[in-house]
């Protein structure tokens, strides 16, 4: 072989040695690179990921526990887990009753137009915004979703739990809420109950808001449990 030729051949062999590196590099990037909701809110951590409990202490009421579906909306149940944990809902209230249909609260300011300025909005993790979530395909009672504007990625604090059957509440929510857990029928007989001692201060005209703070249930607190 001739000096020529071997100094070709070193000279590929180097190139194609770059290009693996090259190639390489790119795809560690690629993955290690984490997404955003487009509203500040990061994505892609695990802390939210797979199956979680939750107990809810509402003034006067037995304790309610909810599974968290962390596989179906991890960023929603992250998010509702460091919510909890750092004391967040303790004290806010169940603002909304609507008779066969949810249960809803747990915003700043206790009603509808709460709004909080220091929550950061999460990504609306449900199928019409392009995220598969099966829970939120299938509504039915006892499922727990966050409320939100008419902008997808606009949810920060505040759930509901749904009251009626899936024909009674899956056509308003089906593909349109990020659901993210569920309560069992122990669970649901007290959410029942709170419904029952509270639902005639809800204005009916008014998609079951409790004008009066008083009349409110009370969250005590929510405690995550694993």
């Amino acid at each position: 072989m001739t000096k020529i030729a071997h100094a070709h051949r070193l000279r590929a062999a180097s190139a194609l040695v770059a290009a693996l590196l090259l190639a390489a590099l790119m795809a560690l990037v690629g993955c290690s690179g984490q997404s955003s909701s487009g509203d500040g809110a990061a994505s892609g951590s695990a802390e939210g990921v797979g199956i979680h409990h939750a107990t809810l202490n509402v003034e006067g009421y037995d304790p309610i526990t909810i599974e968290l579906d962390g596989d179906a909306a991890p960023q929603t149940v992250e998010n509702f887990m460091n919510l909890a944990r750092e004391g967040y809902y303790d004290g806010k209230t169940f603002y909304r009753i609507e008779d066969g249909f949810c249960l809803q609260g747990g915003t700043l300011g206790n009603n509808a137009a709460g709004n909080d300025p220091e929550l950061e909005t999460i990504r609306g993790e449900f199928s019409s915004n392009g995220i598969d979530n099966p829970l939120a395909d299938n509504f039915d009672r006892g499922v727990v979703a966050m409320a939100r504007t008419s902008m997808p990625d606009s949810a920060s604090s505040t759930f509901f739990v749904t009251l009626g059957n899936a024909s009674q509440v899956g056509p308003s929510l089906d593909g349109q809420y990020a659901a993210f857990g569920t309560i069992d029928d122990a669970g649901m007989a007290v959410i029942d109950q709170i419904v029952t001692d509270h639902v005639a201060y809800a204005d009916g005209a008014n998609m079951g808001a409790i004008s009066d703070e008083a009349n409110q249930p009370v969250i005590k607190s929510i405690t995550i449990t694993d």
